[in-house]
Parts: C-alpha cells; sequence; structure tokens
C-alpha cells in the first residue's frame, strides 16, 4: 500500500497538517474547509499555499477542491483538502474529513476523525481511519500500514503548534458528568 504514493511521507503529512489545521478551526468555531497544496524544491524547501473556501456549497465540497487541485497541478506535489462531513452510515454524526493525494491525482487517501462538538467540549473520538482510492476503487488499510500511516499523519499534525499542544487533551474521554 505504500507505493500508492510517490512520496507517502510527504502525502500523509500534509494530510496530518491538514487535519490540525481543521481540528484547530472546529475547536474555535472558526471552520473553514481549506485546500492544502505543497510543493517542495530543493532551494526553497516546502511551501505550503492554502485555499480558503470562505463560501461553499453544502454538497459537491470535496469535488470542487479535487477540481481546483487538478487546475493548479503544475505547480504543487501534493495536496490536501479538510472539510466537516457527515458519516455515510450515520448522517447526524459530523467527522473531520481529509483527502489527500500527490499530483497527479489518481490515488487519494481519506482520513476520517470522529469528534466532539464544541458545544459539547471539543474532543477527539477515537483514533483516524483511513481508507484508499487506487483508481475508483476504494480499499481499507490493514492494521499495519494503518499504524505507520499513523505516525506519518502524526508528524503533519505536529508541524501545527496549537493542535500539537492540544492533541493528547483532546483525545481524551470527556468528564464524566
Amino acid at each position: 500500500m505504500a507505493s500508492a504514493f510517490a512520496k507517502p511521507d510527504k502525502v500523509l503529512g500534509l494530510a496530518g497538517l491538514a487535519l490540525a489545521d481543521l481540528a484547530v478551526l472546529v475547536s474555535a468555531q472558526q471552520y473553514v474547509p481549506t485546500l492544502h497544496l505543497a510543493k517542495t524544491s530543493f532551494w526553497s524547501g516546502t511551501k505550503i499555499n492554502l485555499i480558503r473556501f470562505g463560501s461553499y456549497p453544502n454538497t459537491g465540497l470535496i469535488e470542487l477542491a479535487r477540481a481546483e487541485a487538478v487546475a493548479r497541478a503544475g505547480t504543487w506535489d501534493t495536496w490536501a483538502f479538510a472539510c466537516v462531513a457527515a458519516l455515510p452510515i450515520d448522517q447526524g454524526k459530523p467527522v473531520l474529513l481529509v483527502e489527500a493525494g500527490d499530483a497527479p491525482l489518481a490515488n487519494i487517501v481519506r482520513v476520517v476523525q470522529e469528534f466532539r462538538s464544541p458545544k459539547e467540549g471539543f474532543g477527539l473520538r477515537g483514533s483516524p481511519r483511513f481508507s484508499l482510492r487506487i483508481q475508483d476503487k476504494i480499499l481499507a488499510l490493514d492494521e499495519a500500514h494503518a499504524s505507520s500511516w499513523q505516525n506519518l499523519l502524526h508528524k503533519g499534525i505536529s508541524k501545527r503548534k496549537t493542535a500539537s499542544d492540544n492533541w493528547e487533551r483532546w483525545s481524551a474521554a470527556p468528564p464524566s458528568a
């Protein structure tokens, strides 16, 4: 599965950064769907361009972000899009959703993180779950790959200081009433 991307560390690192950014925004009740585009060069290191979707439709948001990523494909190596979505099996349960890949758009990793709303005392529920889309086939990751991808994801999370500082607290169970 690691060969699904040219540089899985870059894709999952950017996915982690996008997840961290989204968690910070949602926890502060300032949610904005965001497309992250990254370009790494020998001379200038990694540059990340954020495209915030200030006004967005209720449906088709991921498709809109993919179209934006495709339109800018010549200017980036990896991309990640983060938004709040509803679980397909439970429309009343919102999740933090990140889709990420490298250029050109082909294989996509999807990261789903359940959370408690800020009204309930923002927090994360469980661990992020991964699925991989390879040429329109959805594959679940086996436990070994999920563990290594979890580590790469957390490297990206650690790059967003506010999220890194709060991740453990957000991941703790809520206090009992």
